[in-house]
């Protein structure tokens, strides 16, 4: 039985997919098994049915019809047999089969199969097994087969050739475009099939040795399309071989230096094998050396090479590698190269020896640093020279020896080096001679510059370099000039000394004032002096920014003592010191005064004029210890103010209320005064008295007074206990410091005696007299200039009392 490939019938919107096989192949009194697939594609079961609708009488068709249930989306192989009688007649016949289905009646289908009753084929290759052929690669491989046809009638066969390796292969008998060679043979007839295989070469180990591809060869019978195949195997060979994968970069060496180079080499054979690996040196033409052959290791010109990692009994896999290393160590110059060439291949394959050359050459690098271990040269003085240490490291690759030159060298400054050369290996510090570094006489101070020296290689070239940084220094010279001491008539030494900055920079310095013997003395700081602005009299100061060459007068004064019981000399000590001098490096002036002890001081007090000085301090002197009471005055005289102006504009209210009549007199202010008062007498009714309206009286006396306003809140207890605490500690401070003054004055003056205005007044008992302010007819005395007068001034004529309540 042949079927040819089945048909799928379908169309966009059916109900039902169906695929038949469109050839079908019968023999005579044969029956065989054909089918049709359907596919339900409606979203219900549906029940199909299979039917004939025409088919030949020597053709019959077995189980059918045939009725299939199939849920939505599902296939069904739905098979059924055709017979064909004995003695039907070689012929292809056309059937028709119905699909139809339950789901719609309407629905009709028909299939269409050719079917062919065919005579019996019979060919038989000359080899029923499997074959197996051993190959060579890169062999192109003849291969032949004999066929029979052993059946009755004559056959056109059709032959292909398949297989999974993709091996290229070719037909050497008659074949058509499709890539399908044919054959026609007569009933007991033999015949060969010829075809080629080109075999490739084994890669990577591929294939393996007694491995390869199988071949498929399909005879197809012209009769009734019986096939017939036979296979056969294709298994290489041993093939022995290796490869060199990997090489590393030719390497550069330092002098004296070792360095390893990798080779990856690989076992490209399709069976375990052993590699030989060896070296050999090459000439500058590339030729071997003469005298050198081939080993795992040599020496050259003072070259080594050494192969690491050979192991020639290591066994390698097919595609298997490893890796092998290439010493080489150079010789200690400055210059050369080396080629080495690599041999490798597989053992039982000599002839297909792999080769590869690296290349070592000397490659020399010459770098070092230099660098001084001061931080240089920063406070140069003049024939005094500062030494510095240059210090080289070598960072190149080789050893070298290093040298110094200067450079440059600012203006105002020198510098000399040994004229000397050192040896330095690879990595190793050394240092050399000092550097002597001065700065010009008369160069100012703080003037920069910088020494840049150079390190120079075995070969004269610039290396690196470093700048040192140079500056000079202060030169401190400040000279005494004229001095000038006098002692005037109140014996006060007065001093001036006159300094000049002979240095070499703007200068200052500091001036300290000392005296054997505790006097008074000072000194008179010049413009822009630096001074405790709180003493009175400076002892010391600073002056700053003092030009070259320029003179300076420093002034003090001394008052010699006046108080000593013998004669003396005071020595006065001046010292200078400049700003930028450490401690210890002053100078100083000495000056002395002889005074003479009160027993050979002359009693005669000359009045030279008056000493405003001394009068203003004495002023302010007073001034501060008066201050407490000065002000309390002041502030006593501002409340009488205010008293005196409140009562003044009562008057003029009362002025203007003719209704309101108030009598008052001094008796009645001072009843204010009284434990008690009598009581009042009943208010007499007045007759016929004027009425005034209750609305213009309250208008007048909110013109008058003004609008009410509320009662301001009470005072808190705390703040009056503390205001009266205070207030009791002045009046206690007040009342000492009065009676310490005046038993000052008691001492100096004598009691005071009674003013002669006031001597009609009868002795009696009075405190400080209290200040009352009158009314404006009578005029009071001037207040005392002094607290201490207080107790002399005469009381006015109190001959009338006056009402005058005072606000206080």
């Amino acid at each position: 039985m042949a079927h040819a490939e089945a048909e799928p019938i379908a169309r966009e919107g059916d109900i039902a997919g169906i695929a038949a096989p469109s050839e079908v192949i019968v023999h005579p009194d044969e029956t065989v098994n054909t089918y049709i697939t359907l596919h339900n594609l409606a979203t219900v079961n549906q029940e199909f049915t299979i039917s004939v609708v025409s088919m030949p009488s020597m053709l019959n068709a077995e189980n059918l019809p045939l009725s299939e249930v199939l849920v939505p989306n599902h296939l069904r192989q739905m098979v059924f047999g055709i017979s064909a009688d004995m003695d039907a007649v070689f012929a292809t016949h056309q059937i028709e089969f119905s699909v139809t289905t339950d789901y719609d009646v309407n629905y009709f289908e028909s299939v269409w199969m050719n079917v062919t009753i065919a005579p019996y084929s019979n060919l038989n290759f000359g080899s029923d097994n499997t074959t197996v052929l051993t190959v060579d690669e890169l062999v192109r491989t003849g291969v032949a087969v004999n066929i029979t046809n052993n059946a009755s009638l004559p056959d056109n066969v059709t032959f292909d050739l398949y297989s999974p390796s993709g091996w290229n292969w070719g037909w050497t008998i008659e074949s058509n475009p499709e890539g399908n060679a044919f054959l026609d043979l007569d009933p007991d007839s033999l015949a060969y099939v010829y075809f080629w295989i080109d075999i490739p070469a084994v890669e990577n180990g591929m294939p393996l040795a007694g491995t390869g591809p199988r071949f498929t060869l399909t005879a197809i019978s012209g009769l009734d399309k019986a096939m017939i195949s036979w296979s056969f195997d294709l298994h290489m060979n041993e093939k022995r071989n290796v490869s060199i994968d990997e090489v590393g970069e030719d390497i550069e060496l330092a002098p004296g230096e070792d360095g390893r180079l990798l080779v990856s080499v690989r076992n490209v054979g399709n069976t375990p094998n052993r590699l030989n690996i060896t070296l050999q040196g090459l000439d500058e033409q590339g030729g071997a050396l003469e005298g050198y052959p081939a080993s795992d290791r040599f020496n050259y010109s003072g070259w080594t090479v050494a192969l690491f990692g050979g192991l020639e009994e290591v066994f390698l896999q097919p595609n298997e590698s490893r890796t092998v290393e290439i010493g080489i160590q150079s010789p200690n110059l400055f210059s050369g190269e080396l080629n080495v060439e690599l041999q490798v291949f597989a053992n039982g394959a000599q002839q297909l020896t792999k080769t590869t050359t690296v290349k070592a050459s000397i490659n020399r690098t010459t770098s070092a640093t230099l660098s001084f271990t001061q931080d240089g040269c920063l406070m140069l003085i003049s024939d005094t020279p500062c030494r510095n240490s240059l210090t080289v490291k070598n960072t190149g690759n080789s050893y070298n020896s290093f040298s110094l030159r200067i450079d440059d060298v600012s203006d105002e400054f020198t510098a000399t080096l040994a004229q000397e050369s050192i040896l330095a290996q690879v990595g190793q510090t050394k240092t050399f001679s000092d550097v002597y570094i001065n700065v010009t006489e008369g160069t100012l101070a703080f003037t920069q510059g910088e020494v840049i020296v150079e390190l120079l290689g075995d070969e004269l070239t610039v290396l690196d370099s470093v700048s040192i940084p140079v500056k000079a220094a202060p030169v401190v010279n400040w000279s005494l000039g004229n001095i000038v001491e006098d002692i005037n008539t109140k014996n006060r030494l007065s001093i001036a000394l006159q300094v000049r900055n002979d240095g070499n920079a703007i200068d200052g310095f500091v001036v300290q004032l000392q005296s054997s013997h505790l006097v008074p003395m000072g000194l008179i700081p010049p413009e822009g002096a630096v001074y405790d602005e709180d003493t009175e009299y400076p002892r010391s100061f600073q002056l700053n920014g003092v030009p070259l060459g320029s003179n300076l007068t420093i002034r003090a004064w001394v008052d010699l003592p006046t108080d000593q019981t013998s004669n003396g000399t005071v020595f006065i000590n001046t010292t200078i010191a400049s700003i930028f001098s450490s401690e210890g490096q002053m100078f100083s002036h000495t000056s002395q005064g002889d005074y003479l002890g009160t027993p050979w001081q002359d009693s005669e007090e000359n009045d030279e004029g008056r000493d405003w000085s001394q009068i203003a301090a004495t002023t302010w002197a007073y001034t501060k210890a008066w201050s407490g009471v000065i002000f309390a005055i002041i502030f006593s005289g501002l409340i009488i103010y205010k008293a005196l102006t409140d009562r003044q504009r009562r008057i003029q209210n009362d002025a203007m209320l003719p209704y309101q009549q108030v009598e008052s007199d001094a008796s009645d202010w001072m009843n204010k005064f009284q434990p008690s008062s009598p009581p009042a007498k009943e208010p007499t009714v007045v007759n016929n008295a004027p009425q005034v309206p209750k609305e213009a009286f309250e208008a007048v006396f909110r013109q008058q007074a003004g609008t009410a306003q509320p009662s301001p809140p009470p005072v808190e207890e705390g703040l009056r206990e503390a205001a009266t605490l205070v207030l009791d500690a002045r009046t206690t401070q007040a009342s000492l410091e009065k009676a310490d003054s005046l038993l000052g004055e008691i001492q100096a003056k004598g009691a005071a005696q009674p003013h002669p205005l006031n001597q009609k007044l009868e002795p009696q008992n009075h405190s400080p007299a209290l200040t009352v302010r009158q009314d404006p007819h009578n005029v009071m005395p001037a207040p005392p200039s002094k607290p201490a007068e207080m107790a002399h001034v005469p009381l006015p004529n109190l001959t009338k009392e006056v009402d005058d309540d005072l606000d206080f």
